[in-house]
């Protein structure tokens, strides 16, 4: 039986701006997207069978059609004619509903292994349109470690900066529904004037300058939402430790800092204080 394996990144919303509802109903944003080293593992096996299967060591994650990794696979069969089984194995350690894009990225994942096992030939551009069938996030899944994405998630810019940092995300055991979220930013829609992405950029030589620019136009219906999660990223600024930003609709927190040390002690400060999971993960961009 033919199996191959590769990782499957989390990614981090370091900006996002809500720039406007489309006339379908969905929203258009800009975000500046790092990929980060927090990782599933995504294998894919031949069957000898013509059946799409998946399986997941996290029970939470649905194993039926709704499960992001075998609709690429139908997707990808479907579109390219290929008439032959395969099982997915999914082993998360991406945190479901967090914002971290683990869904998007086991989907991205799935047609990388298949483009190879079933041995198409696409390209990555080709492979990123499918994606975007998909979901929102999958195509920033086929760029470079730190991008642009604009529109529903479709239009990805690859962006060139040295940026080395410390991540340390907070991980609290909260769901906050996106549409909800975006629901209710349409309610007290923000239009707060923010950086340019230029501008930010320009300061990513200074990681606490560059934590100072960095935003979430969601980060505050995401509170109204999930007051639990607003408290928390209240909390941590008021135990005199830096505030931190949300990711996508939530509910992972995070904070970047220089050195590991820096990012390991608050990482341990927040999960000791308020009990909830933290990870420290290593940003690098080139």
């Amino acid at each position: 039986m033919t199996t191959l394996t590769r990782e499957s990144p989390a990614k981090i919303n370091l900006t996002l701006r809500v720039t406007g509802v489309r006339a379908d109903g969905f929203h258009e944003i800009e975000s500046l997207v790092a990929r980060i080293s927090l990782c599933d593992s995504v294998s894919v096996s031949i069957r000898d069978d013509k059946r799409l299967t998946v399986e997941c060591d996290n029970p939470v994650i649905p194993c039926d059609e709704s499960n992001l990794a075998i609709r690429a696979a139908r997707a990808l069969a479907e579109t390219v004619g290929v008439q032959r089984g395969v099982h997915i194995s999914l082993t998360k350690r991406i945190p479901p509903g967090a914002g971290l894009g683990g869904g998007s990225s086991n989907a991205a994942t799935t047609l990388r292994l298949l483009n190879d096992v079933w041995e198409l030939g696409l390209t990555r551009a080709e492979l990123a349109r499918l994606g975007a069938q998909l979901g929102s996030d999958v195509p920033l899944f086929f760029h470079g470690p730190l991008c642009v994405i604009r529109g529903r998630g479709a239009d990805v810019e690859d962006v060139d900066a040295n940026l080395h940092a410390w991540a340390a995300l907070a991980l609290p055991n909260i769901h906050c529904s996106t549409p909800a979220v975006y629901a209710a930013w349409d309610q007290g829609a923000d239009q707060a004037a923010r950086p340019e992405v230029s501008e930010i950029l320009a300061a990513c030589g200074s990681v606490p300058e560059f934590m100072e620019l960095l935003f979430n136009d969601l980060e505050t219906p995401a509170f109204e939402v999930s007051p639990p999660l607003g408290e928390l990223a209240g909390q941590i600024t008021e135990a005199g430790w830096p505030a931190v930003r949300l990711t996508g609709s939530g509910a992972a927190l995070f904070h970047l800092f220089e050195d590991e040390s820096a990012a390991t002690t608050f990482a341990a400060a927040v999960e000791n204080k308020f009990g909830v999971r933290t990870a420290v993960i290593a940003l690098q961009t080139s």
